[in-house]
C-alpha cells in the first residue's frame, strides 16, 4: 500500500476544519438573527403612590392595577411584549430611602375621594414632603410619572399649581366629602386636544377629539411651569399636562375605565387604553 503523502493529509485537515469553522460561522449568525428578530421582553417596574387620606389598603385601585399589570399586554399588540410590575406604598410611608433601594421605572399617582383641604396636620406635611420628592425625582432623576384624577392634580399642586371646585358654590363652604349634587364632570366626555404630542398616537391627530371617562369635584385651575396644557373639555379646561422633553404627565380622566362594551356605547371609551399604552412605550425608551 503507498504511504500516504503528509502534504495531502494536512490539506484534507485544513479543509476540515475550515468546514467546520464555516459551519459555526453561519449557525452563529443565525442564531444572531433569530435573536435579533425574536421579540424581547420589556420588563418595567412602576410604584402606585396611594394618594387617599384615609391611610393605606393595598386593596384600593384593583381595575387600575390590572389595566397596567395584565390588560394592557393582552389587549395592545404595541405593548404585548411587555411585563408591567406595580409595587405599592401609601403618600404616607413613601421617602426618599424607598427609591434609592428600589428599582421604579415610572410613578404612579392614584386617584382619590376625599377633597384635598382635609389633608391637615400630618397628612398635609407627609403630602407636601411626597410633592417636593416628586419634583426632584421627575426633574433631576428623569424618572417617569403618571397622575391620573386625583394624582394629576396633585402633580399640579406639587409644583406650585392650583387646584380648586368645580362648582363654585363649594369653595364658600368646602365640602368633608364630595356631594353628589355639586357640579362635576362625570362619565364618558368628548375632549379636544389642544397640542400635539405623542401620548395622543393612535388617539387623535391634532387637532382632534377622543373620549375618556371622567370622575371628578376638583380641577387644576393653573398650570404650574414648566408643564403645558394638552387637551380640554367644555368643562374642565385643564384635562392633559406634561413637562415638555420628559415622560411626566398628569391626566384629568380615568383611562382605565371604559374598555368593555356593555350595551351602552355612551359608557365605552378604549381611547385611555391607548393612552396608557403609549405612556409605557415612552417608559420603555427612557
Amino acid at each position: 500500500m503507498p504511504a500516504t503523502n503528509p502534504k495531502n493529509q494536512y490539506h484534507i485537515r485544513l479543509r476540515g476544519w475550515l468546514l467546520v469553522g464555516l459551519l459555526a460561522f453561519t449557525a452563529a449568525a443565525a442564531l444572531v438573527l433569530i435573536l435579533d428578530l425574536w421579540p424581547r421582553q420589556v420588563k418595567l417596574n412602576g410604584l402606585l403612590v396611594d394618594l387617599e387620606l384615609l391611610g393605606p389598603d393595598p386593596s384600593r385601585y384593583r381595575e387600575l392595577r390590572d389595566a397596567f399589570t395584565r390588560r394592557l399586554p393582552e389587549e395592545v399588540p404595541s405593548v404585548g411584549d411587555f411585563r408591567v410590575t406595580l409595587e405599592y406604598e401609601h403618600f404616607s410611608q413613601l421617602d426618599r430611602a424607598f427609591f434609592e433601594s428600589h428599582r421604579v421605572d415610572f410613578v404612579l399617582l392614584s386617584p382619590q375621594s376625599t377633597p384635598w383641604h382635609m389633608y391637615r396636620g400630618d397628612a398635609a406635611e407627609k403630602l407636601k414632603k411626597l410633592g417636593d420628592l416628586l419634583k426632584e425625582i421627575a426633574l433631576s432623576q428623569n424618572r417617569a410619572v403618571l397622575g391620573i384624577c386625583g394624582g394629576h392634580q396633585f402633580l399640579a399642586l406639587a409644583f406650585g399649581g392650583r387646584v380648586g371646585f368645580i362648582d363654585p358654590n363649594l369653595d364658600e363652604i368646602p365640602p368633608e366629602r364630595y356631594p353628589k349634587g355639586a357640579r362635576s364632570e362625570r362619565g364618558v366626555v368628548v375632549l379636544e386636544t389642544v397640542k400635539d404630542d405623542p401620548i395622543f398616537e393612535g388617539v387623535a391627530i391634532h387637532p382632534g377629539r377622543f373620549r375618556a371617562v371622567e370622575s371628578h369635584y376638583e380641577e387644576v385651575k393653573e398650570i404650574p411651569r414648566p408643564f403645558i396644557n394638552l387637551a380640554r373639555s367644555e368643562t374642565s379646561a385643564i384635562q392633559v399636562i406634561r413637562i415638555p422633553g420628559k415622560t411626566v404627565y398628569g391626566v384629568a380622566f380615568h383611562p382605565e375605565r371604559g374598555w368593555d362594551p356593555c350595551g351602552d356605547p355612551e359608557s365605552v371609551s378604549p381611547d385611555g387604553k391607548l393612552i396608557l399604552a403609549n405612556f409605557l412605550r415612552m417608559v420603555s425608551r427612557n
